[in-house]
């Protein structure tokens, strides 16, 4: 098209009024022949809001078909040059693309040949297309033709003009000049355009866009680098524009664009991940949409898409791709308190210490001082092995622990103890557990790591599930429910994997065999002894040296749990496994036995960068392992000795503990009066008053003494006092476990 076109006679109301019928009819062409758009999209043009918007049309000689031979409207349109002089539509076999004032009369027309890609401009055109975005900015970008300029404003650039040819009219000027143009952006290589806006005194930025079409991101670069603060944005990436997330306790909340989105009461499934979501504009928070969705059935997602669209006045397209984002984020959802942690990075100086820490020749010595300065005094066996059972967490089979004491007596303080030397992503706490709770984590949320409970009793409920992930590794589950698909019934099966360590406090004498037989059992010393040494620490912890050791505290933690993440995933061999031998009078000790091996394992593997990392197998089949030593089994028998030791005595180590108070004050009792420690009777209050026991732990723990022949009762009925002797006065009078018919290391050496 010329810069100065030619005045044509279209300006009577006659003349608008059959040009603008023609652009209905090339539109309502468009709309109805499938090619039109299809040489669009060849384009990259698809949008068909753009379409309707700027009334694009197609030209197929269906205005010939209105029009008589000979008419006064086959003259009109001859005049206005839509028809040639052979009565043959001019912009025949092409895209055609009207441009408006504001009146929406139609000022010009532009068509592209499909066949062969060239242009044609109706003569005598006037005006500029898409003059609204003078209007809607002071900031545009003039392109070399409508085609770029569309595909422009389809990546959301708006504020986009094209030039006509390498040219700008005096319409361009005076449009520019009319709203106030501070900015051009010109994709157009022509100086005289450049110096004709500078005299205007219009700021102009070359710009060199890729190869249309063109992805926003890629255009809104092109700006940025020809102007870093140009203030034009594409409306696609604003409405794709991520913010505002938020996670909460049973759901999250996100923003893309101003469309906002809360996520709620998300339910996991193989086949279903429901959510309640509530849509609303981020500046109408009152105003919304409210839905629940099964987000992996796709007559859900359309559903709710068809809804939010009319709620938002944006395309099913978008909202289905937010859904597509919103999946992704359900999916990865974990309830505050829940989600899968990572482990920090550690420098260089913190990997340094932690590998110094682990080739310490006193690493166990070393791992006991750091409880004492710690806080934790005493229970130098249960610190112990409370500690390598969390570092069997990352063994084929490791070691579980089970913390039993008269309330009061400290169990979850050790416990606590314990867990802070463990990385936090290593380990997860709770204070109850379900029947069903742990079949429904992740199917790798518990592999290689700690499970603790608070107190066995909060746990009962899940005492299978706990069973089965300590002796098959594994747990699964079948459901019911229905198919979102085909809506009938379908088993489900859920899977969770181990290995797994456990770690349960409990005051339970009376614990379901099954379940405790699998855990080494610790006991916490209730002894007036330990108390004593206990509340001396408590004073001395609120002195001036006291507050110095908290102050370190936090260092040792961290060593302790940077030694633990240094700890690689090696395999453990014990070459003096067939010399050793176990006690093998009781059942029980078919499980004991394992406990034994794995108490050596964990300390071989624990000292692993003190050992020769040596390797079986040759490629991708070669495995690496560190061998045990006779030193390892000297601990470990020392450790079993007084760990097992417990747990191979008949009587429970509260009833043993019982018995030997009982012993004690029968002793002093019988001294007094000269009597034979048999003849000495006593009753539960007179235990009461000697030991300090709750008659609740009196009651419990005497009937287990009587049943296994302790104790003898020789009086007691409904309403009359229990009056006891002792039977057995003899045998482990010094009160410590021990554990025959182990090895000897001397042998082994």
């Amino acid at each position: 098209m010329r810069n100065q076109p030619k005045p044509q006679p279209r300006e009577t109301a006659k003349n608008r009024e059959l040009l603008n019928r023609t652009v209905a009819w090339y539109h309502q062409s468009f709309l109805d022949d499938p090619k039109g758009k299809q040489a669009l999209a060849t384009l990259g043009l698809t949008d068909t809001e753009i379409f309707l918007d700027f009334k694009v049309g197609y030209a197929n000689n269906t205005v010939l078909k209105t029009i008589s031979e000979g008419s006064e409207l086959q003259q009109g349109l001859k005049a206005l040059g839509l028809l040639d002089s052979q009565g043959q539509e001019t912009f025949h076999g092409c895209l055609v693309f009207p441009w408006f004032d504001e009146s929406e009369n139609c000022l010009g027309l532009w068509g592209l040949e499909v066949s062969s890609g060239k242009g044609k401009t109706l003569p005598g055109a006037r005006g500029v297309w898409n003059w609204q975005a003078a209007k809607r900015s002071r900031s545009v970008i003039v392109t070399d033709s409508i085609l770029s300029a569309m595909q422009l404003y389809q990546a959301g650039f708006k504020e986009v003009i094209p030039a006509w040819g390498q040219g700008i009219t005096d319409d361009h000027l005076r449009l520019f000049q009319r709203y106030g143009t501070k900015e051009v952006y010109l994709t157009v290589e022509s100086r005289s355009v450049m110096e004709k806006l500078r005299e205007e005194e219009v700021k102009v930025y070359p710009v060199k866009l890729p190869t249309l079409p063109v992805e926003p991101a890629a255009v809104q670069e092109a700006l940025k680098k020809a102007h870093p603060e140009t203030r034009l944005e594409s409306e696609v990436l604003k409405k794709l524009e991520t913010s505002g997330y938020e996670k909460r306790e049973t759901g999250f909340t996100i923003q893309y664009g101003t469309r906002r989105y809360e996520v709620k009461g998300i339910e996991k499934g193989e086949v279903r991940l429901k959510v309640t979501v509530k849509a609303y504009r981020r500046d109408e928070p009152k105003r919304f949409y409210l839905d629940s969705v099964d987000l992996y059935s796709h007559r859900g997602r359309m559903l709710f898409a068809k809804g939010a669209c009319g709620y938002f006045g944006e395309k099913e397209e978008l909202i289905e791709a937010d859904l597509g984002k919103l999946i992704e984020l359900a999916e990865s959802f974990e309830p505050l308190g829940q989600e899968t942690r990572k482990a920090p990075l550690m420098s260089k100086a913190e990997e340094g210490e932690a590998l110094s820490f682990l080739k310490d020749p006193k690493l166990l010595t070393r791992i006991l001082k750091d409880f004492e300065t710690c806080g934790y005094t005493g229970e130098e066996a249960n610190k112990l092995m409370g500690y390598l059972a969390a570092v069997s967490r990352k063994l084929p089979d490791p070691l579980s622990v089970l913390i039993q004491s008269r309330s009061a007596a400290g169990k979850s303080t050790l416990q606590d103890a314990i867990l802070q030397f463990v990385p936090r992503e290593d380990y997860e706490k709770y204070t109850r557990l379900t029947g069903q709770a742990l079949f429904y984590k992740d199917e790798n949320g518990l592999v290689h790591k700690l499970l603790a409970v608070e107190e066995e009793a909060g746990a009962r409920e899940a005492s299978y599930s706990i069973r089965n992930l300590q002796s098959a590794k594994a747990l699964s589950i079948a459901t019911t429910g229905k198919d979102p698909a085909t809506g009938k019934l379908r088993t489900t099966e859920y899977q969770v994997k181990g290995p797994v360590a456990m770690m349960l406090t409990t005051t339970s004498v009376d614990m379901d065999y099954e379940t405790q037989n699998r855990f080494i059992t610790l006991t916490i010393d209730e002894s007036k002894e330990m108390t004593e040494r206990i509340l001396t620490n408590q004073r001395a912890l609120e002195t001036l040296e006291g507050l110095t050791k908290r102050q370190g505290q936090e260092d040792i933690v961290k060593l302790h749990q940077n030694a633990q993440r240094l700890l690689k995933p090696l395999a453990v061999v014990n070459p003096y496994a067939p010399k050793l031998t176990f006690p093998s009078e009781s059942l029980r000790a078919r499980r004991d036995h394992k406990k034994y091996l794995g108490i050596i394992k964990v300390i071989a593997f624990l000292h692993q960068y003190q050992r020769q990392v040596k390797t079986y197998g040759e490629g991708q089949e070669a495995v690496a392992y560190v061998e045990v030593t006779v030193a390892d089994i000297e601990k470990a028998n020392k450790l079993a000795g007084e760990v097992l030791g417990r747990t191979l005595d008949e009587l429970s180590a509260p009833s043993r503990a019982l018995l030997l108070v009982i012993r004690e004050m029968v002793k002093k009792k019988s001294k007094e009066l000269g009597l034979g420690s048999q003849e000495c009777r006593f009753t539960r209050r007179g235990i009461r008053e000697f030991s300090g026991w709750s008659d609740f732990q009196v009651k419990t723990h005497i009937g287990e003494l009587a049943e296994l022949e302790y104790i003898y009762s020789v009086a007691g009925m409904k309403g009359k006092e229990y009056v006891y002797e002792l039977t057995a006065p003899e045998g482990g009078e010094d009160g410590k476990p021990f554990l025959a018919g182990l090895a000897k290391v001397e042998a082994l050496a």
